[in-house]
């Protein structure tokens, strides 16, 4: 029977920044090199406890051809990562901020690789699970640290790979732009792989934190980002190092609650710079520059999904009839090609994979004639299993499918709340993107609250003549939501305290956010699906309360935004929907 494959996730990276740290990755490959004498003979012998460990890791860096596989390099981890001991290479060669043990753990270890491989220097072979050094992976080694060579063999790989010449390319025309702005037109997006924290939101919270201490404002700054933004984060912070962006804070004017209008920050803004343009112009092949090939890989292109074997699969194979392709080639020509080959896709889906293309760096044209590649890209393996074992699409990909099909008024962008609201690592993200969608496509006005003591978001109307306001509260769950009775009992605290106002009871009066004129009130539970006896517990609350409530799936969440924005519904006949029971559009 044959080995089951390894999948893994290649192209995208959060985690490391330092160039010295990656220099030593690659030359752990080089036995030319001191950092490899250093680890084999030194590092290693030192950090690593376990003697069967030790012996593996020795005899691997022994080797005539040094082919290292991926655990050999990364290692295991224990759930405490700080007392998780030496059991890897890359773990030895790079030494811990503050130097308290002496070696990193296993998951920085990981994006050390993937960063050696991101940019050319090592190669992956999926069969065997393990790491080669290539051509260029060898002259950055042997590169003396600090030159001019070295800084041309970085921007060169920086070059070809896609997602820093997306960055360059959004920064291209002069804005100072932040990880926000720059994360939420980055890889694909309406996926949960992909996420990005409204900036407006971002700005509110901190605009309404305490600024003393002020660690409340620094937690905020340093932890709320999503998936996308982090991405952005750190690729700009490689250019910026290599001198292609600058990095400056960007202030903005911000209210409170109260009014009082002052400034808040976000460090992490960039703008391009002259060599980042050049560079720019030799990625595109401008004037007498050849066009830089771009290095892709199957790996990159799904990371957080359900189906991302099947999902990277029908991308890859997409880029591949895009790379095949002399002429433009249209979405229905697409549709009928990977028919042929067993997927069978929307429109709809295809053009949306083209989109994630584009937003992950890889330049492709957009005429009436279709799509067309612009650059060169270097061949990559599609694994047999994507035709072999004929894929299977997932309920959950079914299902982003059809939303794409009937969404034809709401950005695509928002699918991806099918996926976060089924993940409970996300809940925060949840509130911000269901908040931003009632705002952004509904037409609320309001406000994300979330924290102690505050439901997570405030929404009302204005100017209908009927105002109505929402008490909101929103759970990522996986397995449907209960709605179980001590959250129906938060619930109520939350519309009592509305319907009292009384700063006695809770001093924060989150309540402000609706203007005084409002009097009708709604409470609201959104999540993935509801299961259970729902009903029963919407009325408790609301007998107790005199108000009505209601749950509201993200499905019928998102169809319902796409009736406000065909015209189809208004906001009355939304509050008309709130009858203690599940609302459907």
């Amino acid at each position: 029977m044959a080995a089951r494959r390894v999948i893994r996730t290649f192209g995208w990276i959060q985690n490391p920044g330092k160039f010295e740290n990656l220099k030593r990755t690659v030359q752990v490959f080089d036995k030319n090199a001191n950092v490899y004498k250093e680890v084999k003979d030194i590092k290693i012998p030192n950090l690593v406890k376990n003697k069967e460990v030790l012996h593996t890791l020795s005899s691997a860096m022994n080797r005539s051809e040094l082919k290292y596989s991926y655990k050999e390099l990364v290692g295991t981890g224990t759930s405490v990562r700080a007392n998780a001991p030496c059991d890897a290479i890359i773990q030895a060669a790079i030494q811990d901020q503050g130097n308290k043990k002496g070696y990193i753990d296993n998951w920085s270890s990981d994006g050390f690789v993937r960063w050696a491989h991101a940019l050319g220097f090592l190669e992956y072979d999926s069969a065997s699970d393990s790491f080669t050094l290539t051509d260029i992976g060898l002259e950055y080694s042997q590169s003396e640290d600090d030159s001019e060579t070295e800084k041309r063999i970085l921007v060169d790989a920086l070059s070809s790979y896609p997602p820093a010449i997306r960055i360059l390319t959004l920064l291209e025309n002069g804005e100072h732009l932040t990880k926000f702005d720059l994360g939420k037109q980055l890889g694909f997006s309406g996926e949960s792989g992909f996420t990005s924290l409204p900036q407006n939101l971002f700005l509110d919270a901190l605009a309404n934190a305490p600024s003393s201490p002020p660690s409340a404002k620094n937690s905020i700054r340093a932890d709320w980002e999503g998936s996308a933004d982090k991405y952005a984060r750190m690729i700009a912070g490689w250019l910026a190092k290599m001198g292609l962006v600058s990095q400056a804070r960007k202030s903005f004017d911000v209210s409170t609650v109260g009014g009082s209008a002052r400034k808040e920050h976000i460090s992490h803004a960039f703008k391009i710079t002259k060599e980042g343009l050049d560079v720019l112009r030799r990625a595109k092949g401008k004037s007498k520059h050849v066009r830089v090939p771009k290095r892709v890989h199957w790996e990159m292109l799904a990371t957080n999904i359900n189906d991302r074997v099947y999902v990277r699969t029908r991308r890859a194979y997409t880029l591949s009839l895009l790379m095949k392709s002399s002429s433009a080639i249209t979405a229905a020509q697409m549709q009928s090609k990977l028919k042929e080959l067993g997927f069978e896709e929307l429109e709809e889906t295809i053009e949306n994979d083209v989109k994630g293309f584009i937003n992950s760096g890889i330049f492709i044209s957009l005429t009436k004639k279709g799509f067309q590649l612009q650059d060169t890209i270097h061949p990559f393996e599609i694994p047999e299993f994507g035709v072999t074992e004929r894929l299977v699409k997932g309920e959950m990909e079914k299902k982003k499918a059809e939303l794409r099909h009937k969404l034809k008024h709401v950005p695509h962008e928002y699918i991806e709340l099918i996926e976060i609201a089924q993940d409970s690592k996300q809940n925060r993200l949840l509130e911000f993107k269901v908040v931003e969608f009632f705002k952004e496509v509904y037409g609320y006005h309001g406000k994300h609250l979330g924290g102690s003591r505050k439901p997570d978001g405030a929404l009302y109307t204005k100017g209908l003549g009927a105002d109505h306001g929402i008490i909101l509260d929103t759970k990522a769950y996986k397995d449907g939501y209960s709605l179980p009775i001590s959250q129906a009992d938060e619930m109520q605290r939350y519309v009592d305290e509305n319907n009292k106002r009384d700063a006695i009871i809770n001093p924060n009066e989150w309540w402000k956010v609706y203007p005084s004129s409002i009097s009708d009130f709604k409470f609201l539970f959104v999540s993935g699906y509801f299961k259970g006896d729902t009903k029963k517990q919407l009325t408790r609350v609301s007998n107790l309360t005199k108000r009505k409530g209601a749950v509201l799936s993200v499905e019928q969440l998102l169809l319902g935004g796409e009736k406000i924005k065909d015209g189809s519904i208004t906001l009355e006949d939304v509050a008309a929907k709130f009858n203690n029971d599940e609302i459907v559009f």
